[in-house]
């Protein structure tokens, strides 16, 4: 028989440094380990196996170009490596290109090595960070702890399991995670420092440190020295190493993780073991000690023979013991070889360079490793078997839970089923999330009955009286609350009954309130309206009517929603809001047909109505005095109970007979809460709160609404011109929402040249994307101040009006005198041309001449 020997090219990608971890000298010898058990199993015995080993030092770059290289040079069979994630990463990308199968071990354990549909010929040996973070999470729901603190040091992959466990607790509906805390500096020091803040904060605390070192024991003792080690304490540490408690020594021995065994113990092993005794640690299923001790061992050993001969290099102290994650290569190089046996079996040798085909093979696989049990499943990922295991009170490792984990799902089994035995160095009680005393230990209840007795009975007598007194003036004062309550709900209770409707024949006069004429007024005996009032057309949710013999305006709601307490109480409060820029609340009528709020009637109607019309020329101040007054009752509004307006529009700001401006519309929040906002609305409503669908607003909402309102007065247009664009309005909304790094935004390069720049600047700052970037209110009513500091003259718009009137009647008086001259000038050169004309008889007689003249 003759036997075809096939020989495989095989990479390995490897590091020279961090040698604690995955470094060359301390893993490398692990293959020929791997290569020992495989061939005693025979198991590939018709094929020879060529190794290359290359360096990626977790480069991405170096890491992709060598695999890219040999690829395509070598025709290699296979990649065992990189053992670092952003180099991993590039690899196995690069790889589903050439259908070449990855093994990753090592620091490998980012979730997305298992995403199949990007990396369809990648194999993970480590368990990846989200079924960490799934253990994670199901520790916390099984022992009810509903948050806890996340400690760690950013390493390969200590910054993966916070990234996973920040998602899982976000999507979770029972636990949190409250804090992370980034440990940089890794001194006893800074532990004691970082630890003594999480004293207030946590007693359940989740840990990621590095496995090499003595970072573990330090961060313990650190712990135990601020008396963090009660039994209101725990400390769960997790990683996809298969040691829990345990630590091989410089001699190869197998010591508790809190012993010292450097050259200068310090003498705290026993306060460190005590201090070990309040953790928990989610580990791989356990290898036996002395096994995985004497592997270790071998690995040393075999660093020093063919094909390495690695003696005068390996001969450094860091390099006497192996690397934390050699167990994870042995088992890879033996997963490879099982999958090459079972595809030979099945498929045929020429499948075995096939990678989406080798990992499909993986489906089944189990074996003992040195990392544990190896169970594969049929998309190239393991399946990791978990355990969660602590310390007894006599300081015995022991497993309490068995973690079956596919993906983010995890299958959970006691060990031991008596939850006083797991925590019997708790004295059987399991910690809390929150002591009975509280983080600060100052919460704890105080028994009075038993600690003062004689004083709670004094106490009690004076209770009792003192309640009976109270009693009574409570009810003397609740009855006189109530009382006026009521008496102040009269007031803003509006009987439909007492309202009348406006005659049609009000809706014209002689004289239009808003031109600038200052003309006398006359009221009718009945209703006291003003005979230049004029009424603007009645809509869907404005009207006008007359109640107490004065005109008022009437906003109208189409929902009838319950008036509770708090809302009662808002609407006094309403009533007593008082300010020469804010239109004054008269009160709500809620019986009949529709709900309606009624506000003091302003003869010019609204900022829109003034700007619909165009019967008045607006000039740069104007402008500004108007906005000043908008500023200032915006102002009030934002220092007053109400808050924020919440829906502030040129709709709502009204202007009386002296040209100031009244805001409106303001308060009421139980109706602006079921409400829909109106497309004007919408079209002066911040981006923010039409993103989050704030229903009362903000007040930097209404910083945005207060620019769109003024670049309405300085284009002398409705809101975004909407007469004059192409998009409609919602398009308008729809891109204000989405907003970006150039927001949409009304143009105001149509603004007058009158108008100051820094008012323009300042429009812009209050319509910023970013809520916090705008000026607050006050800022805005400083800046504009400043704007007019340098005016002389008329201080304010009626001044200014006057000013404009009186400048305009001098203009008047001097054209009249020039048209007086024109005249004279005329009449002389028609008696002059009169004289040349007539006869000198009739000259002599002019006077008879002229009386017949004139008379015909």
């Amino acid at each position: 028989m003759v036997y075809i020997i096939l020989i495989l090219e095989m990479i390995f990608l490897l590091i020279l440094d961090m040698a604690t971890s995955v470094g060359w000298q301390t893993s490398a010898s692990a293959i020929e380990i791997a290569m020992d058990r495989i061939n005693s199993e025979r198991l590939i015995d018709n094929i020879d196996i060529n190794f290359i080993y290359v360096f990626d030092d977790c480069s991405e770059s170096k890491a992709a170009g060598l695999s890219s290289k040999l690829m395509m040079d070598a025709n290699v069979s296979a990649i065992i490596g990189p053992t670092c994630n952003a180099a991993g990463l590039a690899v196995v990308n690069l790889a589903g290109y050439y259908n070449t199968p990855v093994l990753t071990w090592g620091l490998t354990i980012s979730s997305n090595f298992i995403d199949t549909a990007r990396y369809p010929t990648t194999v993970t040996l480590v368990p990846v960070a989200k079924s960490i973070a799934a253990a994670i999470h199901e520790v916390m729901i099984q022992f009810e702890w509903t948050e806890f603190v996340y400690v760690f040091v950013e390493d390969e992959k200590c910054g993966y399991f916070r990234d996973d466990l920040e998602q899982i607790t976000a999507d979770s509906n029972y636990t949190s995670l409250s804090r992370t805390i980034q440990i940089y500096d890794q001194s006893y020091t800074n532990l004691v420092r970082q630890l003594e803040k999480l004293k207030t904060v946590s007693r359940i605390f989740t840990v990621c440190l590095p496995e090499a070192g003595d970072i573990k024991r330090r961060f313990m003792l650190a712990a135990y020295d601020l008396q963090m080690t009660t039994e209101e304490y725990v400390y769960l540490f997790a990683g996809p190493k298969s040691t829990a408690y345990q630590q091989t020594s410089s001699t190869g021995d197998v010591v508790g993780i809190w012993v010292d065994w450097s050259d200068e113990p310090d003498g705290r092993d026993e306060e460190a073991k005590l201090a070990f005794m309040r953790t928990m640690v989610i580990v791989a299923t356990p290898v036996q000690g002395d096994k995985y001790a004497a592997f270790k061992k071998d690995v040393i050993e075999r660093m020093k023979l063919p094909p390495y001969n690695c003696i005068e290099e390996c001969s450094d102290k860091k390099y006497q013991e192996a690397a934390e994650y050699a167990d994870q290569l042995h088992d890879t190089v033996y997963l490879y070889a099982l999958i090459l046996n079972k595809t030979i079996e099945e498929q045929g040798i020429e499948q075995i360079a096939n990678g989406s085909n080798i990992v499909t093979r993986g489906a089944g696989i189990e074996f003992e490793g040195m990392s544990g049990v190896v169970r594969m499943n049929g998309i190239g990922y393991r399946l990791p078997n978990m355990n969660l295991a602590n310390l007894d009170s006599n300081a015995t490792q022991r497993t309490v839970a068995f973690m079956d984990i596919d993906a983010s799902s995890v299958n959970w089994t006691y060990a031991i089923i008596d939850q006083r035995l797991i925590w019997d160095a708790y004295n059987g009680h399991v910690p809390q999330t929150r002591p009975e005393c509280g983080y600060t230990g100052k919460s704890c209840p105080v028994n009075f009955f038993v600690d003062y007795l004689y004083i709670v009975v004094i106490v009690a007598i004076i209770i009792v009286l003192c309640c009976a007194a109270a009693l009574i003036a409570a009810y003397m004062v609740i009855k006189a609350r109530r009382d006026e309550e009521l008496r102040l709900d009269d007031q803003w209770i509006v009987p439909h009954g007492m309202l009348q409707t406006i005659m049609k024949g009000r809706k014209e006069s002689h004289h239009s309130s808003r031109s600038l004429q200052s003309n006398s007024t006359t009221t009718t005996g009945t209703t006291g309206i003003s005979s230049r009032s004029v009424f603007f057309p009645e809509t869907e949710s404005q009207g006008f009517f007359i109640y107490m013999n004065e005109p008022v305006l009437a906003r109208k709601y189409q929902l009838r929603v319950p008036i509770f307490k708090q809302d009662r109480a808002e609407l006094r409060m309403l009533r007593s809001i008082e300010h020469d820029n804010v239109n004054r609340f008269i009160g709500l009528s809620i019986d009949g047909p529709v709900y309606m709020s009624f506000w003091r009637y302003c003869s010019r109607g609204s900022i829109k109505d003034v700007i619909a019309k165009s019967s008045i020329n607006m000039d740069g101040f104007f402008i500004y005095c108007l906005m000043k007054d908008i500023a200032a009752g915006l102002q009030y509004i934002h220092h007053s109970p109400i808050k924020q307006h919440g829906s502030l529009t040129s709709e709502c700001c009204y202007i009386n007979d002296r040209w100031q401006v009244k805001i409106g519309a303001y308060g009421l929040s139980f109706m602006q809460g079921v409400e829909k906002r109106s497309e004007d609305a919408m079209l002066h409503t911040a981006p923010e709160v039409l993103r989050e669908a704030l229903v009362s607003g903000s007040q930097a909402g209404d910083i945005y609404s207060f620019a769109i309102v003024c670049s309405e007065l300085v284009g002398h247009c409705s809101a975004w011109n909407l007469e004059n664009r192409k998009e409609e309005a919602d398009e308008i909304i729809f891109m204000v929402k989405r907003g970006g790094r150039t927001p949409f935004r009304p143009s105001l390069d149509e603004a007058d040249e009158d108008i100051n720049p820094a008012m323009l600047h300042l429009i812009r700052d209050c319509w910023d994307e970013d809520p916090k970037q705008r000026p607050n209110i006050d800022m805005v009513n400083k800046l504009m101040k400043n704007m007019n500091s340098g005016r002389s003259g008329s201080a304010n718009l009626m001044d200014h009006v006057f000013s404009v009137l009186e400048k305009h009647a001098s203009s008047l008086e001097d054209e009249v005198q020039e048209r007086m001259k024109e005249l004279v000038e005329e009449k002389k050169k028609s008696d002059i041309l009169l004289y040349r004309m007539l006869p000198h008889s009739i000259l002599r007689a002019p006077f008879l001449f002229l009386i017949s003249y004139a008379s015909k």
